[in-house]
């Protein structure tokens, strides 16, 4: 880095992504030094060059002129990359969005600079089951009793088997609606056998999301009319919600297991008990919303681990958890 320049921030994503530029409008506030690398952009018209012996002199051109960012420049990185290959003008530009996001990916996780967040860091979210078995013993948390079936014999056993009845959904990494199962769903059943299907026992209460940056932990409480509270418009009632001390030191021990800083975990409550069930930790989260909500705190989180990291997570071994 050049003698008495400060660092920058280095923003890579998608300026079409409301959560990434509701990320760069909260950098700018903050009267810090920063990037934007949009990835479209980057394909159509900038290059990336890497440099494999060297990764901190990697160096980006983003299009937008003829000055080229050297990562020696960069102090902190705040990452939120799609793959935008399948939107491309063409397949020369496809091939170039798709290489160039590869390349990004894996370089977010080897370089010596700390990133918000690696991109390749969690990836056990691609199939929900392995991530709730995976992550609930890290934090010592319940899951949904849960069933992942293409049998349509074995689904309707364990719909059965529900007092409070069922839902379903995806079990897979592809976004998808949590929906109640209804009688009339019987007769869809012999489709699993094409399509596996995760199926959970319905937890009735609210829903809670906790956004956790670093140590640092802001959760809401969700009562919702809908069965997901996403689905809804304008009947949702949100609340900022004080973390019992098992749920923010679960939540502490999964940024430290995971090594990925930024989390956006989701619970269901039982209001019958008030017992917390796990849901998932989203290394992606939109959370703009609930940062709205709450008057701009997680951004503030997010530029103070950026521009003030804590040392690198140090993974909770297996044996350990």
């Amino acid at each position: 880095m050049a003698a008495g320049r400060a660092a920058v921030i280095l923003c890579v994503g998608l300026v079409a992504d409301p959560t990434f530029l509701h990320g760069v409008r909260a950098l700018a506030r903050g009267d810090v030094p920063f990037e934007v690398v949009d990835l479209p952009t980057l394909a159509l018209y900038g290059d990336l060059t890497m440099a494999l012996d060297d990764l901190r002199n990697t160096r980006i051109r983003t299009g937008d002129g003829p000055t080229e960012l050297s990562l020696d420049e960069v102090g902190a990185v705040w990452s939120r990359p799609l793959n935008v290959c399948d939107a491309a003008p063409d397949p020369r530009s496809a091939h170039r969005a798709d290489g160039q996001y590869q390349a990004l990916c894996r370089l977010l996780e080897a370089v010596d600079l700390p990133v918000l967040n690696p991109p390749l860091r969690e990836a056990s979210n691609a199939a929900k089951v392995l991530h709730a078995v995976t992550l609930a013993p890290v934090a010592g948390w319940r899951i949904p009793r849960s069933c992942l079936t293409n049998d349509p014999d074995t689904a309707l056993a364990f719909v059965r088997d529900c007092p409070h009845g069922a839902i379903f959904k995806g079990a897979g990494a592809v976004k998808t609606w949590a929906t109640l199962f209804r009688e009339e769903h019987e007769r869809r059943l012999p489709r699993l056998v094409r399509s596996p299907t995760l199926f959970q026992e319905r937890i009735v209460g609210p829903d809670v999301r906790v956004h956790v940056v670093g140590s640092r932990a802001f959760g809401e409480v969700i009562h919702s009319p809908e069965l997901d509270y996403r689905t809804a418009r304008g009947g949702n009632r949100f609340a900022a919600l004080q973390l019992p001390p098992g749920i923010l030191d679960g939540c502490r021990r999964l940024v430290a297991s995971t090594a990925v800083p930024f989390l956006g975990v989701d619970f269901k409550v039982e209001a019958a008990t008030g017992e917390w069930f796990f849901l998932e930790a989203n290394s992606m989260p939109c959370y703009e919303g609930y940062d709205v909500r709450a008057g701009g705190e997680i951004s503030r989180a997010i530029l103070d681990w950026l521009t003030s990291p804590p040392p690198p997570a140090v993974k909770i071994p297996a044996s350990r958890r």
